[in-house]
């Protein structure tokens, strides 16, 4: 059995600054992440450009995730990648966490689980079976690997908006949403405005059509008239589906997709943290910035009561 001051279940953006922080404060650190280390910048969105993270202008998701990991290791957190944490509770010394069938004991544990693991959400329509792979997508392929010509992006928020801006530099590129307003930021929006994308909104796929690849989808409009679009390359970004359910069965009491922290990433149970979206609190802004913050704030927070309880 193995023995640290700090575990951290879960490898996005606040997970890793929680291990690099912790590890840079003097922390024996372990991280463990279901997946590769990244959390949904890397395992969503890895060709995803993020324009909104401090000091880095432009910046792919992956390659954002990467450089999280490697400055947590440096530091000398040991990160646990593919190792998804099977069960977790309380011990006599702190916390016990059974992975790959061996158990691992923390004096501290930060959850940063995110909202689970995802599954795409789907349109709902005959064909999406059949397409998948074959000019359907709901994730973005490295740019470089993408060889189509007409695109077409569902979706409404910054996700679908950052896709679709990525897309333009290999295709002609349609952006349709069932709404007439946007989630996405104003920022986003205007750099879609700027760059002369054509949008359709009010409008929803309704079918898919094509022989062994995608060929053109049929949009219905809200005036009651369908429109077909050519589209060789079909991305669905209207939101995963978050799964939750293999935490529950912890003995951590956790319930929900969400744990109440104070200001410290504090939960009501001693010794236990929480960041990212899986925390929550008056005020949360949901940003990769935000993220990282917290996990600094967890770390600082976790070394206090150790150095407290010596």
């Amino acid at each position: 059995m193995s023995t640290y001051d700090l575990a951290v279940v879960g490898g996005g953006p606040g997970g890793l600054a929680a291990a690099m922080y912790g590890a840079m404060r003097g922390l024996s650190v372990v991280g463990f992440e279901a997946e590769s280390f990244g959390g949904q910048l890397i395992n969503l969105y890895p060709s995803k450009p993020v324009t909104n993270f401090p000091a880095q202008a432009y910046v792919l998701s992956r390659d954002l995730a990467l450089r999280l990991a490697e400055q947590a290791a440096g530091f000398g957190a040991e990160l646990r990648e593919w190792e998804p944490v099977e069960h977790a509770g309380p011990s006599s010394d702190g916390f016990v966490l059974r992975s790959a069938g061996l158990e691992t004991t923390a004096a501290a544990l930060v959850l940063a689980l995110g909202l689970g693991r995802f599954t795409p959400r789907r349109l709902g329509l005959d064909g999406e079976d059949r397409f998948l792979g074959r000019g359907l997508a709901y994730r973005l392929p490295p740019i470089e690997e993408i060889d189509a010509r007409h695109a077409v992006v569902v979706g409404g928020g910054d996700t679908a908006f950052d896709t679709a801006l990525s897309l333009q530099r290999v295709a002609d590129v349609t952006l349709v949403h069932r709404r007439d307003k946007f989630r996405a930021y104003a920022h986003s929006q205007q750099r879609v405005s700027e760059a002369g994308l054509n949008v359709v909104t009010g409008g929803e796929i309704v079918e898919l059509l094509g022989g062994d690849h995608l060929e053109s989808v049929v949009v219905s409009l809200a005036d009651d008239r369908t429109v077909e679009l050519a589209a060789d390359l079909l991305l669905v970004t209207i939101g995963q589906v978050p799964d939750m359910s293999g935490v529950k069965s912890w003995d951590l009491g956790l319930g929900g997709p969400h744990i109440e922290v104070d200001s410290s990433m504090r939960t009501a149970r001693p010794g236990l943290f929480a960041v990212g979206d899986f925390a929550a609190y008056p005020g949360k802004v949901r940003m990769i910035a935000t993220a990282a913050a917290e996990g600094s704030t967890a770390a600082a927070s976790v070394a206090r009561l150790l150095h407290s309880a010596n």
